[in-house]
């Protein structure tokens, strides 16, 4: 095989392979649970403010996905990242997002 196919191979494998997506979280904590959906982290609410970019969760916190979607924490964890891709996923009513490695309890509005 050529270092291009080989290269080209790497890269297809890459991009169809969406358990790298989250691998940066446990998956094990996500066992029984199915992905509902992948979104990008725009801001959060937070005390009536809105703010950009994302710093985990604060109990209450809203976060606002770019489509203008939003999620309440119900957990508290501190991660600081800009425009991070979440992968959503739900059991029944729970609900738990994977976020730039770290995973966070949320629920409905």
């Amino acid at each position: 095989m050529s270092s291009l196919a080989r290269s080209t191979f790497a890269t297809l494998l890459f991009l169809v392979n969406p358990a790298r997506a989250v691998a940066d979280c446990d998956l094990d904590e996500l066992i029984g649970y199915t992905l509902a959906t992948s979104k990008y982290v725009s801001g959060y609410i937070e005390n009536n403010e809105r703010k950009n970019g994302f710093e985990g969760c604060n109990y209450d916190r809203i976060i606002v996905f770019d489509d203008n979607t939003g999620l309440r924490c119900t957990s508290y964890s501190y991660t600081y990242a800009y425009h991070p891709k979440a992968y959503i996923f739900v059991n029944g009513s729970s609900i738990q997002a994977c976020i730039s490695g770290s995973i966070y309890n949320l629920g409905p509005l």
